[in-house]
């Protein structure tokens, strides 16, 4: 008797086993697909197709001039691959002679490899004194090559001007970069009065 109960319950145990994990299968809740999403928590939309986060380059011109960019965000342009839109874009260029330009802007796009068309608040300033704002520019990488596309406000040592476009010019070697305003200029001159003066 006690060996017929030993050899049935050798039987029933894993019998019983085995309808315990398939009932926790069957049973058991499939994970919720929101819940498997990835999510950016960068500040980026992953509805605006292939982004970087980031982006920097330094180089030098054809004259020797280094250049860097960088940005907050960069991103293609869903009707053309080839183009990239920045965001919060910053370009300095540095000369051999020791002058500087730096150029701020909200918003720009880079074609190819050696063109820059920025918009939005674009403020341009030289290590001369001089702050130029406007709401468009081009700029070229790979030499120096700046022109403005629509009208600037300046202000500077010992004046403030506007004018229609502005150019930004490499004059030589031995020479520092030129600001160039034309078309429409209008020069309020601020005399410097020196500590002699005074």
């Amino acid at each position: 008797m006690y060996s017929r109960l030993i050899a049935w319950l050798k039987i029933l145990l894993p019998l019983g086993a085995l309808a315990l994990l398939s009932t926790i299968f069957l049973y058991s809740r499939s994970p919720d697909p929101i819940s498997v999403i990835p999510v950016l928590t960068n500040g980026a939309d992953p509805s605006q197709g292939e982004q970087v986060g980031k982006p920097f380059f330094a180089g030098t011109t054809d004259g020797g001039h280094a250049v860097t960019l960088s940005a907050r965000q960069a991103r293609a342009r869903e009707d053309d691959p080839s183009r990239m839109v920045v965001f919060d874009l910053q370009a300095v260029l540095d000369t051999d002679e020791g002058s500087r330009i730096t150029i701020d802007a909200e918003q720009g796009e880079m074609s190819g490899s050696d063109a820059l068309q920025l918009r939005d608040g674009v403020v341009l300033e030289s290590s001369s004194g001089y702050i130029v704002r406007t709401e468009g520019l081009n700029a070229a990488i790979d030499r120096v090559d700046i022109e403005s596309t629509a009208p600037v406000a300046a202000e500077g040592p010992g004046l403030t001007l506007t004018a229609g476009r502005l150019r930004v010019e490499d004059m030589g070697p031995e020479s520092d970069l030129q600001l160039l305003f034309t078309e429409g200029v209008n020069l309020i001159y601020i005399p410097q009065t020196s500590e002699a003066e005074q």
